[in-house]
């Protein structure tokens, strides 16, 4: 009772605090920041630039930036750096350090570094790209808010005990800004959800990218390439106070493959900023790699653009304090702050790098092609690009010797080998790139039936579809080269081949036969006709009312995951060469650690891999594959998703499966069983796991675990089973009913002349 009533008074005491009528006038509000940009852009207009760069979703707030630079109009060609003050409403701070160091720069603009900083950088501010939170926090209505005002309860208000509650969380209103960049969005709070860190508190919203303050910030980033950028936060619960975070470590093994750069750059700055109150090796902010994971700016400005983008949550669980603590704290963080430029520049900074030009060879007009450092690129990273006006690249990066590879569609690839950075300055490395000669595909393709939807995709890095007219005609414009090439229409076998583009014209007809359908699923039986091992489940699309199947009914798979899905024999006796399967997935794994594998095989022990996936394509597509090499056989088709011991996404879904020709088998496709001991699911398992093992014919069925020594534990099956597919328990405890001790163990399935024996792991 003594701690209820505690808890009561702990609550009310919260409430009074996060309720209070106002904030210190020190504080800016949205009007103020407004006021005060604009009369400094008045007073030095060849320095200052203030443009609106979006705006809110609800209220229709302008997104207020500020460009500080000598000839401040003109983009010219100069490294950029990006300090954002606000993101979460209640964390004014941030607000006050930006609002500081714009007027700060200008105050000292014939001093050095900071005319340097003028003259050879474009430094930009945003204030805030929350003014709608920002707005409820200075006009007193919850000084504890967080997020923007999306009216996700969709009642047309904003109203206190309905829309939002005074006090941190159970707001059914807003949007968390730092939830909702595309990086990872996946990961975070959904709609009111209950596993949140403060109910309703961190709602990503209902798709990446969809306010106005994310969208704002996304799209000056992709016209301005900044190198390094600050997000400024503050910690309510002071569990992260006057920490400094950086991209990104995941888990041990896990991190950024710039990893030792950002860590570089997060612990100087860090390093730089000293503590509200420093008490004695506690002098400075703590410098730790980000382990958000769930749509943050920082770790998106580092995937889209390669930008070092520090957060930095500033002052302690004090969050509003008194004037002369607000001054004292902008100055602090501006130290840090102010590193950053000279760290863009070099200037008394050590500041490896790879930079140049991309233009055309034929022009000499610069280009926007993508770059890659061979050494420290992952498959996830958005394409790293030089800019529109000048060609310009940025690429900070450590000392080293490093492959760089410069392409655009429609160009030849240059790469450059050896190329050597230190310390000392940037290393420049221009590229001119060679234009491919242009080239044109035509002609007309026929066929038996009505010629409906007729397309023809040229398969380069992406995709270059066109439709044919009802004639059949069609122009493909492209590039000369050599590509795979697709023609599909709906009822006719597919056209798997490949052309040669010279340059100029060039001409292929073709004829689309009618197909007869030698295997489909379109899973409205469920899996009446495939194994399965894993937690494989049936789902309906709402849209389309489609049956697919998923890898697990939880939002997210599993680790350490072996989920398997195989068909029975399918009959392709008498199929003719233009054999094509169909399939039609979506899929979002782990970039390079966990894999989707579509495999084959014509006798259910060895599987060929005809394809496998990785990364994200979450929206539905199909997938051709050319069967020519397997007419005249019984085959299988077998779907893989296989995820390592950290970390998981969405998974795989799988939609209609197809087996088309020209001339189908002789004899109907008839599923034959087969007699197969299949993987236990979990493994490795904890305290139970699943064996799974399917008969061709009846009969006396033995089914015995046995440890390391090869002494058997536990029979589960001594019995005559008729066929069919079987799913046994193991609980973990051998024939005595004692709990087996961790550790590898195998099992074995004998009936008839079949014995297979396969490994688990048992982990406690």
């Amino acid at each position: 009772m003594k701690k209820l009533i505690l808890l009561a008074i702990l609550a009310v005491a919260c409430s009074l605090i996060w309720g209070q009528v106002s904030l210190d006038p020190r504080y800016h509000t949205y009007q103020e920041i407004k006021t005060e940009i604009d009369s400094l852009a008045a007073l030095y207009p060849e320095l200052v630039m203030v443009d609106s760069i979006g705006v809110t979703h609800t209220d229709n707030l302008p997104i207020w930036a500020v460009k500080l630079s000598d000839n401040v109009t003109d983009d010219e060609d100069e490294p950029a750096v990006l300090y954002v003050g606000q993101c979460h409403a209640e964390e004014v701070l941030g607000n006050e350090i930006v609002m500081y160091m714009i007027k700060d720069i200008l105050d000292h603009r014939m001093m050095q570094p900071y005319a340097y900083w003028l003259q050879y950088l474009e430094v930009w501010f945003i204030p805030t790209i929350n003014p709608e939170g920002l707005q409820v926090v200075m006009d007193g209505l919850d000084t504890a808010y967080r997020k923007n005002k999306t009216d996700c309860n969709e009642n047309g208000t904003f109203l206190e005990n309905i829309d939002y509650e005074v006090g941190p969380g159970n707001d059914e209103d807003g949007v968390d800004p730092n939830r909702n960049y595309a990086f990872n969005w996946i990961h975070g709070d959904t709609l009111w959800c209950p596993y949140g860190e403060e109910t309703y508190d961190y709602y990503r919203g209902p798709y990446p990218f969809s306010e106005g303050g994310t969208q704002a910030v996304r799209d000056l980033a992709s016209q301005q390439h900044f190198l390094y950028s600050i997000n400024w936060h503050s910690s309510r619960t002071g569990n992260f106070s006057e920490q400094l975070f950086y991209p990104y470590q995941w888990t041990d093994t896990k991190k950024a493959v710039d990893f030792e750069y950002n860590k570089l750059i997060g612990e100087t700055v860090a390093g730089l900023i000293v503590r509200e109150t420093p008490t004695g090796s506690q002098q400075y902010y703590e410098p730790s790699p980000s382990m958000n994971h769930k749509g943050s700016a920082h770790e998106w400005f580092y995937q889209a653009h390669g930008t070092v983008q520090l957060l930095i949550e500033c002052g302690t669980n004090n969050l509003q304090p008194a004037a002369p603590l607000v001054d004292d704290t902008c100055q602090r963080n501006s130290v840090g702050a102010y590193w950053l430029l000279n760290k863009a520049l070099g200037a008394q900074v050590d500041s490896p790098m790879i930079t140049g030009h991309i233009t055309s060879a034929s022009t000499g007009q610069p280009l926007v092609a993508e770059v890659v450092v061979e050494e420290k690129h992952s498959s996830f990273f958005a394409p790293r690009l030089s800019d529109e006006l000048y060609g310009r690249y940025w690429r900070p990066i450590m000392p080293g010797t490093y492959t760089v590879q410069i392409s655009k569609t429609g160009y030849e690839t240059q790469v450059f080998t050896n190329v050597t950075v230190n310390n000392s300055g940037a290393t420049t490395i221009d590229a001119q790139l060679v234009p491919l000669a242009a080239a044109t595909l035509q002609g007309t393709i026929t066929s038996s039936l009505p010629l409906n939807d007729v397309t023809i995709t040229l398969m380069d890095d992406e995709p270059i579809t066109v439709m044919a007219d009802p004639s059949g005609a069609f122009q493909l414009d492209y590039f000369a080269g050599e590509y795979p090439l697709q023609i599909t229409a709906p009822g006719t076998v597919p056209i798997l081949t490949s052309v040669t583009l010279d340059a100029g014209a060039n001409s292929l007809d073709a004829t689309l036969l009618a197909e007869e359908v030698i295997f489909s699923e379109d899973w409205t039986e469920g899996f009446a006709d495939w194994g399965t091992s894993g937690p494989w489940v049936i789902n309906i699309n709402p849209d389309t009312g489609q049956h697919y199947v998923d890898d697990s009914a939880d939002p997210f798979y599993d680790n350490y995951l072996d989920a398997r899905l195989w068909t029975a024999n399918i009959n392709t006796h008498g199929a003719s060469d233009d054999m094509v399967l169909m399939i039609e997935q979506k899929y979002y794994t782990e970039w390079d650690e966990d894999f989707c594998y579509i495999d084959i095989s014509t006798d259910g022990q060895n599987w060929d891999e005809l394809a496998s996936y990785t990364g994200q394509k979450d929206y539905w597509h199909t997938v051709l594959f050319d069967l020519g090499d397997y007419t005249e056989e019984n085959v299988r088709l077998r779907f893989r998703l296989v995820t390592d011991s950290s970390l998981n996404d969405p998974g795989w879904s799988v939609g209609n499966v197809r087996i088309v020709a020209s001339t189908g088998a002789n004899t109907p496709q008839i599923p034959a069983a087969t007699t197969l001991l299949q993987g236990n699911y979990p493994n490795p398992f904890n305290p139970e796991t699943i064996i799974r093992f399917s008969l061709a014919t009846a009969g006396d069925v033995k089914l015995n675990i046995y440890n390391l020594k090869g002494q058997k534990i536990r029979t589960l099956v001594d019995d005559e089973l008729p066929v069919a597919e079987h799913a046994i328990l193991w609980d973990g405890v051998d024939d005595t009913h004692k709990k087996v001790a961790s550790g590898v163990y195998f099992y074995t399935l004998k009936t008839g002349d079949y014995r297979s024996t396969k490994k688990m792991l048992l982990i406690k």
